[in-house]
């Protein structure tokens, strides 16, 4: 599919009369064409849901194209709608529908099919599926058979292939760790598997390049970082709680000390506060809850996974929650890093309930609203769609055996009236450590990296400066080549050169896999087998190129001598010069070293919020009833997440130029670090270099060999423009601290985001997402700031000719960095003479003929008329005579921009057409 939106900014002659649904099929039937759609095409749809924006007064309706009465899945149209006219158009309709269609009548049953997308997802026992629930419109509520709470959603539909329209069995359902939910198409003649793709979003937050330190300094907290409107404070009929928290405009426990915030909801997004989940006038005692619990948010622990639909009150269960009493009092202590994490985790429930609450509050007053599909168990206002607060599962999958869950968050986001899950992770990444120390010789002598072993028990700390370890190393021998290596080191066995190793510090190859043919051993059995022959130290040596050394886990009680681990790189490096001669080392941690054990994600307000920012980007693209807009290859899902987090964490006397990084906690990196992607992010373009052409340098071929595409990094790109607009828009208005209703840059820039987001099409590409963000600009002010926004995204490659390729292939995208001609609003120059004097467009608006008069001109001019996305729709060079005649008849409604050049002449004015 081409990434082509088509947009109209347009002010039809549909009569006020007509419904909106009335004014949709009047404008498709008048402009199929357009569209490259015939009428057949256009006469058979309907309206999966709608939203708004109170911001533009646009209602938004997101139409799906049908064919006999069957979905055509993902041919999904939004038509905004602006003062009773239809106002934008993002087509995402099937042409020649009719000629593409396979059969329109399934030759497997749907119980059938599901079992066939089960087998594929790797699900092979369950019990017989049962129908809940059926329509005539050929969608289906089924039991899942795994005993989870969620049932499988199933529609009879159209699966769109390169040639073709195949039908097809479309199911949404979880796996019983809730690690995946898959959206599958199967072929409803065959039962081959179509698509298959992952609703829950999930955020690894890998580290591919090295990363950039920033010079920011921590900062202290602002007692005020909640600031709002008195009316917002008033909280007399709501009973508030109190959140020994990080505040959220702070990322980490790294950025900011713990606070007592007392009273943090919001009244206009939480009018019965955070753990009241009735209506407005409701009172029900058994609907209020003195736990981490509420309207918006569940938070709770999941040690081992289970996803518990049932609360515990034993800390150590599944589905525990912590409890503040009948003052709603939680004042947990944090313990840090270097204890296990279950000892802080009440604190981490609480943290994870205040900044889903948090999110929730804030971007509500920017159009995440119930009318949008928002996270609510009840909705305040007539809007369906409730019972769908989020889970938020702390400790997710820690006590997991042998392998338990780490360096992770995810978010899963069904269709409205659903539950999202946000699982978050415990982290072992350990702060970066040099305590490997080459003294000779001298052509490598250095410090180097290399990591603590995590054996418990077994684990024997390295000496503290000014203490250590020194010898010569001795490769170990075990006599028995290891697959793919030409000596004998992988210490699998007992030594055959255990004189040597006596006394010494032993180097160590890692065994190669089982899978490729070796016969590994544990960590802990090669330190022992040293040990055993006389090692007082032991360094295990990677067998696979990594960034960072590889961790190692186990337990044996009997191990009484430190182990560490290297890269590859350094252990070949280390080799080649054992195999010329000595090589010495000294092994010592620093003297303020303290122990580490893990981080806590739950800890971290920057993944918080950009775990969230999945659910809200997914709900508003394509509307609340949709989940499967934002799973093509190049959308830029990861970009808005990342945006969504930086956005909360703006504070006073933030500069554009200053680096920040995502993600320093997790990574144990210090608040200069440069965080978790390629490059932090900045407006410096010598810090952070980033284009629309980087999108093109994240492919990469997974294990059955395909090519796939590395979403954060052309996520990080994304949000690198936004970042940008972020600046532009506080550098022209101000910043304001309220996040809730303040009227600065940023608060401007937030409406203008989520408003694009709903504005733009399924499937979005960069290219989508940047008019869509213009259209709103338009919608909201006029185009207030047209221009600035076309500088932003020209200066990153997102141009006028900027091109997007195909929306599912990830590296055929084009840069491009020219704005286009000066738009609305714009300062626009003259050169020789006055222009309101001798200048005049009459009238204006008008029907599309105009009357053009500059006074006492004779020449040569050449005159353009410019639409909104920049495009040249008009060009002419004439003869002119003081006065002429300008005909757009021809032209859609709207608004344009017309320039006039000719000698000593430039200018350019603001057209309406009606």
């Amino acid at each position: 599919m081409k990434k082509i939106t088509l947009l109209f900014v347009l002010s039809s002659f549909l009569s006020f009369a007509q419904s909106n649904t009335d004014k949709i099929q009047s404008y498709l039937n008048e402009n199929h064409q357009k569209f490259d759609l015939t009428k057949a095409d256009v006469s058979d749809w309907v309206v999966e849901s709608t939203s708004n924006s109170t911001a533009s007064n646009v209602d938004i309706y997101y139409v799906l194209q049908r064919y006999q009465g069957i979905e055509i899945f993902r041919g999904l149209s939004n038509f905004a709608i602006k003062n009773g006219d239809v106002f934008y158009v993002g087509n995402r309709f099937v042409s020649h529908v009719s000629e593409k269609i396979n059969t329109t009548t399934p030759l497997i049953s749907m119980q059938t099919a599901l079992n066939k997308a089960y087998i594929d997802a790797g699900i092979t026992n369950h019990e017989p599926f049962l129908v809940l629930e059926s329509g005539s419109n050929h969608k289906a509520t089924l039991s899942n058979g795994i005993g989870i709470e969620e049932p499988v959603l199933a529609n009879l539909v159209f699966q769109q292939t390169k040639q073709n329209l195949k039908l097809a069995w479309d199911f949404t359902f979880y796996t019983p760790k809730h690690d995946h939910g898959w959206s599958v198409r199967i072929d409803a003649a065959n039962g081959q598997v179509l698509e298959k793709n992952d609703i829950v979003i999930s955020c690894h937050f890998d580290k591919t390049n090295s990363c950039h330190e920033s010079s920011f300094e921590k900062n202290t907290f602002d007692l005020n970082f909640h600031k709002k409107n008195n009316s917002i404070l008033n909280t007399t009929n709501v009973l508030g709680g109190s959140y020994r928290v990080i505040p959220f405009n702070y990322e980490s426990p790294s950025h900011s000390p713990f606070q007592l915030v007392t009273n943090p909801e919001d009244a206009t997004a939480s009018p019965k506060g955070w753990h009241d989940t009735n209506t407005l006038t409701g009172n029900v005692a058994s609907f209020k809850y003195t736990i981490t619990r509420g309207n918006n948010v569940w938070s709770r622990t999941d040690y081992s996974a289970t996803n518990p639909t049932v609360g515990s009150t034993t800390i150590t269960a599944n589905g525990y929650s912590p409890d503040g009493g009948a003052s709603l009092v939680f004042d947990f202590p944090y313990s840090g890093t270097s204890v296990a994490a279950n000892n802080s985790v009440k604190a981490a429930c609480t943290n994870l309930f205040y900044m889903n609450n948090i999110s929730h509050d804030v971007w509500q007053h920017y159009g995440f609203d119930e009318a949008s599909g928002n996270f609510q168990q009840t909705n305040y206002s007539n809007v369906s769609g409730a019972s769908d607060f989020v889970y938020g599962d702390a400790h997710d999958g820690s006590t997991l055996s042998p392998t338990p869950s780490m360096n992770n968050a995810n978010f899963s986001t069904p269709v409205d009236g659903q539950k999202p899950r946000m699982q978050m992770f415990l982290w072992s990444v350990a702060p970066q450590l040099k305590p490997l120390i080459v003294t000779a010789p001298s052509v490598i002598a250095g410090d180097y990296y290399a990591k603590q072993n995590s054996f418990s028990p077994g684990h024997v700390d390295l000496p503290l400066a000014p203490n250590f370890i020194q010898s010569d190393l001795v490769k170990y021998d075990d006599g028995t080549p290891d697959v793919g290596q030409t000596d004998n080191a992988d210490g699998c066995g007992a030594a055959v050169n255990a004189a040597a190793i006596n006394g010494h510090i032993a180097i160590i190859r890692r065994s190669t896999s089982a899978a490729n043919g070796g016969a590994p051993c544990a960590f802990t059995e090669k330190v022992k087998n040293a040990q055993n022959a006389g090692a007082i130290a032991v360094i295990i040596v990677d067998n696979v190129d990594a960034t960072y050394p590889i961790g190692m886990s186990g337990a044996d009680a009997t191990i009484t001598i430190p182990a560490i681990a290297v890269t590859k790189a350094v252990g070949d490096l280390i080799f080649a010069k054992m195999a010329l001669g000595t090589v010495n080392v000294k092994l010592q941690l620093p003297a303020n070293y303290t122990p580490f054990v893990n981080s806590d994600g739950d800890f971290d307000n920057g993944i918080i919020a950009h775990e969230y920012g999945h659910g809200i980007s997914t709900r508003l693209t394509g509307g609340k009833n949709n989940s499967s807009c934002l799973q093509n290859t190049d959308q830029a899902g990861e970009g808005w997440s990342d945006w969504f987090a930086l956005m909360l964490q703006l504070k006073p006397g933030d500069v554009s130029t200053t680096p920040h990084g995502i993600g320093t906690f997790v990574y144990s990196e210090p608040v200069t670090g440069g965080g978790i992607r390629d490059y932090p992010y900045t407006t410096d373009m010598t810090v952070n270099p980033m284009t629309y052409n980087t999108t093109n340098s994240y492919q990469y071929m997974d294990t059955n060999g395909l090519e796939q595409t590395e979403i954060h990094g052309t996520g990080s790109v994304w949000t690198t423009v936004l970042w940008d607009l972020t600046w532009a828009y506080i550098n022209k208005y101000g910043y304001n601290d309220n996040k809730y209703t303040g009227t600065g840059g940023n608060n401007k820039l937030m409406r203008i985001v989520l408003d694009g987001l709903k504005l733009q099409p399924c499937s979005p590409s960069f290219v989508d997402s940047r008019n869509a963000i213009i259209a709103a600009d338009q919608a909201i002010t006029g185009g207030v700031d047209y221009c600035m926004i076309w500088e932003v995204f020209a200066r990153r490659g997102l141009g006028v000719n900027a091109s997007a390729g195909d929306t599912n292939v990830g590296n055929d995208q084009v840069a491009d960095f020219t704005t286009p001609p000066a738009g609305p609003n714009c300062t626009l120059g003259t050169t020789n003479f006055d222009q309101n004097s001798l200048f005049e467009v009459y009238p204006n608006p008008s029907n599309g003929i105009y009357n053009l008069r500059i006074n006492n001109f004779v020449g040569k001019i050449t005159t353009q008329v410019v639409d909104i996305n920049g495009r040249i729709v008009l060009n002419t060079t004439e003869d002119f005579n003081i006065e002429k005649e300008l005909n757009i008849s021809s032209l859609q409604s709207g608004i344009y921009i017309l320039k006039i050049m000719g000698e000593k002449i430039n200018y350019a004015t603001k057209i309406i057409k009606n």
